[in-house]
């Protein structure tokens, strides 16, 4: 019984030095030299930032790793063939699928809810929005969406009663709200912070707002590619789950990451930390979505809610006990 003891624990740190945090890597890779690209840098990234700092490598994988400005940007690299994936939203995917690209999305579990709705310090309740400027992103984005749907469910139209207006990055609608020119703003972290230290008015949070989860993001690929190298996704994920344990394991570690990769200020960095941590599956399975197919049935991205089987491979996310550990 020792000796097993003994076996099993050597088992274990083996696996922690060679595979990344208590995950060992076991299979040879069809290609090992990755192209993967983000859609924007943002906090809830934070498992891929780690990944690339420390759990790639010890999964034999050697990545490429671009930053793009938007969902439309990573999208069209991601048509085009010069990236092999891509971490990005699924209102990305939908479009990409709508222009009858062959993308798939296989692992989601980016599940964080955590935008805020900002509002110049004299508006106090959602009614007094009538006749103000909403600020967004850009048409069409998340960010618009979302804002859409929360002035219709306080009993706005977002075209009679607001205007909507791009305004790009949530830096410059903070910048936007603060100097007037917007009545509304939906903001990301630090923003929304920063928001709240300058007296404007939070009007409400996304996980109240719209659901307790969302779907944030997913990894994605053409569906050629991931049925040519499963080995090599797998290796991936383990290196993707690997992250996600360390970042709960280590919270100092982790918010050091987010404040390097992001320039967050010390204040805030553990901060967003907390603001993203507990929105990780670290099985990678899809949230509850009806919130989002009547949010994107309301944009006319999808007249019905799809199958899962028209967007997701779920064969990595059914597997997960063999490959991840």
């Amino acid at each position: 019984m020792k000796r097993a003891l003994i076996t099993r624990r050597a088992a274990i740190v083996g696996a922690m030095a060679v595979g990344g945090y208590g995950i060992a890597r076991a299979e040879t890779l069809e290609k090992p030299q990755l192209k993967l690209a983000l859609s924007v840098d943002a906090a809830s990234f934070l498992p891929v930032y780690i990944a690339a700092e420390q759990t790639w490598k010890a999964q034999g994988l050697d990545v490429e790793f671009t930053i793009f400005r938007n969902d439309a940007e990573a999208a069209q690299a991601l048509a085009g063939g010069s990236i092999d994936l891509s971490v990005q939203s699924f209102d990305g995917l939908i479009s990409l699928i709508n222009a009858e690209q062959p993308i798939v999305a296989f692992y989601a579990g980016f599940n964080q809810a955590d935008f805020e709705w900002f509002a110049l310090p004299s508006i106090k309740t959602w009614n007094d929005l009538k006749g103000q400027i909403a600020g967004v992103s850009s048409f069409g984005s998340l960010t618009d969406q979302l804002t859409r749907y929360a002035l219709k469910k306080h009993g706005l139209d977002p075209i009679k009663d607001v205007k909507i207006q791009q305004i790009g990055p949530t830096a410059a609608s903070l910048q936007s709200l603060k100097n007037g020119r917007l009545g509304l703003g939906i903001l990301s972290a630090p923003f929304k912070w920063q928001a709240a230290e300058a007296g404007l008015t939070q009007l409400g949070v996304q996980s109240h707002e719209i659901s307790p989860q969302w779907p944030k993001h997913a990894f994605m690929a053409p569906r050629a590619f991931v049925d040519k190298n499963p080995a090599t996704i797998r290796a991936l994920l383990r290196a993707h789950v690997a992250a996600i344990r360390l970042a709960r394991a280590n919270r100092e570690l982790a918010s050091k990451v987010l404040a390097d990769r992001l320039k967050f200020p010390a204040a805030y960095s553990a901060r967003a930390y907390d603001d993203v941590i507990d929105g990780y599956d670290e099985r990678g399975g899809l949230p509850n979505l009806d919130v989002f197919w009547s949010i994107e049935q309301a944009a006319g991205q999808v007249s019905a809610p799809w199958p899962a089987a028209k967007f997701f491979d779920d064969r990595f996310v059914k597997t997960f006990d063999q490959w991840a550990g």
